[in-house]
């Protein structure tokens, strides 16, 4: 049976767009050129003939970068180019993740043919807000209970005034604010003071006016950061793609991830057997949540390695992410390196230094080296370097 041709569609900014509601909500300037300039991660996702919808083309060198890393033959083509040349196909639509506003936006590949192309129209856009981790976490623990999981008291909460922020903040001395819609560590405010100050009021009342509610959670001690990465098939069929480790700043925002990394960079706190029973305890907590009736595609579930009074302890599910995200992004990427080599995938942004001066610096220091068809060591830039791109992505191989 023939395979419908995919488009792709780099759109990080969903749940914003989600939270926004409007199907017609634009994302900001600047993080719009971040997804245009980060399109072509859309090609790991992606096979030959397929599409990725890019405004801006790339050169020839960097379509070099493809072959390199063994990548299939794709279509980098704007929306319109791909409309164009798609005439009458059937289609499936994968977008990074679904909004209103992304059905709107990928609404006119529904007028190629008369049958509807596949898409992920009926997903419960609720399903993205973070209350929903929030009962996944409490159903989780209750059915298996562990005494390296959260205590009551660690547990997260939704709140919904300043007061009630600062009657949590009293109790925990220290803690994060998420906001319901938020991605890759937006959204959040640490507050490492035992009181509020007149910017976090101003945080607070901004995002319950947006979105009517937070979740606090005590800051947590933090040794690694992990996640596991999840597709839904089917209301009973849930594959499991592995663990991830990755990497954040203090105030918890998105740096990059690790990429074959040494086992022993978790084993030094938690046992592999602990990772493999929470495995199966998520693939079940999966089969029975609203995720799995009303979500098919990728989804990632955060967890934490974090120490307790000396105690190391694992948080099962700070968030859960039901759309593509650079967890199962790196476990693509991990698929195109040798695997004894060990390294990072790391998103770049510098408005001092853009991406096409950065990239010549690093590739003379540490130029690319493959092995039996995979790469071996050196720095590859995954996105296509321009004196214009302050944003790239890139891997980098010891």
């Amino acid at each position: 049976m023939t395979k419908n041709r995919k488009i792709f569609h780099f759109n990080p900014t969903c749940e914003i767009a989600i939270a926004n509601q409007s199907p017609y909500y634009n994302a900001p300037e600047l993080l719009a050129n971040f997804e245009e300039e980060l399109a072509t991660l859309m090609v790991f996702f992606a096979n030959s003939g397929d599409h990725v919808l890019k405004e801006i083309g790339v050169d020839e060198n960097f379509r070099k970068t493809f072959d390199l890393l063994g990548l299939a033959e794709v279509k980098l083509a704007s929306k319109k180019k791909s409309l164009e040349l798609l005439h009458n196909e059937t289609v499936e639509l994968a977008p990074w993740g679904w909004s209103p506003a992304e059905v709107n936006y990928l609404s006119a590949y529904n007028q190629i043919k008369e049958q509807k192309v596949y898409t992920q129209k009926t997903v419960n856009s609720d399903l993205f807000e973070r209350k929903h981790a929030i009962r996944f976490l409490t159903q989780l623990t209750e059915k298996y209970p562990n005494s390296l999981f959260p205590d009551g008291h660690q547990q997260p909460q939704i709140l919904r005034s300043v007061e009630e922020v600062e009657s949590f903040l009293l109790q925990k001395q220290q803690i994060v604010l998420k906001s319901p819609l938020s991605s890759s560590g937006r959204g959040l405010q640490v507050i490492r003071k035992n009181h509020l100050n007149t910017s976090n009021i101003q945080w607070i009342n901004t995002n319950l006016k947006q979105q009517k509610y937070l979740v606090g959670e005590p800051l947590f001690d933090k040794l690694a950061d992990l996640s596991f990465q999840f597709e839904i098939k089917s209301e009973t069929k849930v594959i499991f793609h592995g663990i991830s480790q990755f990497k954040t700043n203090k105030n918890g925002q998105y740096l990059g991830h690790y990429l074959n990394p040494s086992p022993d960079q978790l084993s030094e706190y938690v046992s592999a057997g602990l990772l493999t029973e929470l495995t199966k305890q998520l693939l079940n907590g999966l089969r029975d949540s609203l995720f799995s009736t009303h979500y098919r595609g990728f989804l990632g579930i955060d967890a934490l390695i974090f120490s307790d009074e000396k105690q190391v302890k694992i948080h099962p599910c700070l968030e859960i992410n039901p759309r593509c995200n650079m967890g199962i992004l790196s476990k693509r990427i991990e698929q195109r390196i040798h695997p004894e080599s060990c390294g990072q995938f790391e998103i770049y942004y510098n408005p001092q230094q853009n991406f096409l001066d950065f990239t010549n610096l690093e590739t003379k220091k540490n130029p690319p080296e493959t092995e039996d068809r995979l790469l071996r060591k050196g720095f590859v830039a995954l996105t296509a370097p321009s004196k214009n791109s302050k944003f790239g992505a890139y891997i980098r191989l010891f």
